[in-house]
């Protein structure tokens, strides 16, 4: 089978990467595993794609540029898959202008692959009425390194940036808790303190290949969809601190802790108390866990497994409008 698989244009300068063109490239690699051709088209301009596609004889396309809906629903010759990436998507009042002038089209879109339940309830309590079905994002983690020792520090990683709420954790556990924070910044009002330091950029090697150092990942963010990094950090045996807003797919488990959106904007020393002492109960707990959170990831959002089940929605979708 002939796949299209279509990003927005973003081309990353290296050491960055971008992580919705991670999920894209390997799930390439694991489809053309179990068979299929696959093509990655991640260029800027919505017509040269559709152009590009209208030639090309595709089986399947799966978009992932949010931006390219209204062209795709117009003038694209086939039906076609779309997943939205947006981490204010659940956050109505966040909204800029461009994501609230795109969105209007996605119901007319042919097919949505929701990334949680939580996203595919959204659309249909929306008004969503097309193929919907719902795929977690995954990750491969045979890439990642696991050694069964942390160093009792914790880790946020990613673009440092107002959505993500950094500069407000790194002010409450400062002199409290050591942090390091690595990821381009993007918050001119980040501050680096005594024990919260900010490491620069890592590439994706770096990552696969230094997360492992670390006993727990804090993402507190208030607005997320299914944050690729959450994966990455448990396949390198961390325990995971993340908000409402970052906790999609995740069970309930003794490494796992969710904390309100606002917590960290929740400027009462019961939260600030509350954050801490979170951060420092999941370091502890590290030692204990790191193989079970190696395991679960491992049975739960590996994409030797989830390729299946996307090749099954591919299948649905196909035959639904053959």
């Amino acid at each position: 089978m002939k796949i299209a698989l279509v990003a927005w244009g973003y081309i990353p300068e290296p050491p960055l990467s971008h992580s919705v063109l991670t999920v894209i490239k390997e799930y390439k690699n694991f489809l053309e595993k179990i068979g299929h051709q696959v093509d990655i088209l991640n260029e800027k301009d919505v017509n040269e794609v559709i152009e590009y596609i209208n030639h090309n004889n595709y089986d399947f396309v799966h978009l992932h540029a949010y931006s390219f809906v209204s062209e795709f629903n117009r003038r694209l010759k086939q039906k076609y898959c779309f997943t939205c990436h947006d981490g204010y998507l659940f956050k109505t009042d966040k909204w800029n202008e461009e994501f609230r002038e795109a969105y209007q089209h996605y119901f007319n879109a042919p097919g949505i692959i929701a990334l949680s339940h939580l996203t595919k309830d959204f659309f249909l309590k929306s008004g969503y009425s097309g193929y919907i079905s719902v795929q977690v994002n995954g990750i491969d983690t045979q890439k990642v390194n696991f050694q069964t020792q942390g160093n009792n520090k914790a880790i946020c990683l990613g673009w440092i940036q107002p959505r993500k709420q950094q500069k407000l954790l790194a002010k409450i556990i400062d002199g409290k808790i050591a942090i390091d924070f690595v990821g381009p910044i993007d918050d001119p009002d980040f501050v680096e303190g005594t024990t919260t330091k900010h490491l620069g950029v890592w590439s994706l090697e770096e990552v696969y290949s230094r997360l492992t150092n670390y006993s727990c990942l804090v993402l507190i963010s208030e607005g997320e969809v299914a944050p690729l990094v959450v994966l990455e950090a448990m396949a390198a045996g961390l325990c995971i601190v993340v908000s409402e807003s970052a906790s999609a797919n995740l069970h309930h488990k003794e490494f796992i802790r969710v904390l309100p959106d606002n917590i960290l904007s929740d400027t009462t020393p019961e939260a600030q108390k509350i954050v801490t002492d979170t951060i420092s109960e999941m370091i502890d707990k590290n030692q204990y866990y790191r193989q079970n959170i190696v395991e679960y990831v491992r049975e739960n959002f590996d994409l030797s497994l989830l390729v299946y089940k996307y090749n099954d929605i591919i299948h649905q979708f196909i035959n639904l409008h053959s």
